[in-house]
């Protein structure tokens, strides 16, 4: 549990810490924006099969490009390998 003590005249600032990021939907553009060339790329290559860029996740000082394509799911790190099996579990 996080243990925040914060002012009562602050919740604004509050709510907006406390925020999941993931209730952001960042547009295609945003997503595009926040990946590397090798990732544009790979991107690109599974496009061509179908896949769409889902999300795009920042873990660490890294980013990780998920893409969906009819219930199936791929990954690109940032060195561009592209992972079609990969162990995410997304929410619903």
């Amino acid at each position: 549990m996080l243990d925040i003590q914060i002012p009562n005249n602050d919740l604004v600032a509050a709510s907006t810490f406390l925020t999941d990021n993931r209730e952001k939907n960042d547009n295609a553009d945003t997503m595009w924006d926040k990946l590397n060339l090798s990732q544009q790329y790979a991107v690109c290559t599974l496009g061509q099969f179908g896949y769409l860029l889902t999300y795009v996740r920042s873990i660490g000082d890294t980013t990780l490009a998920i893409l969906k394509q009819n219930g199936k799911m791929a990954t690109i790190n940032e060195a561009g390998i592209i992972n079609v099996n990969p162990e995410v579990k997304c929410r619903q």
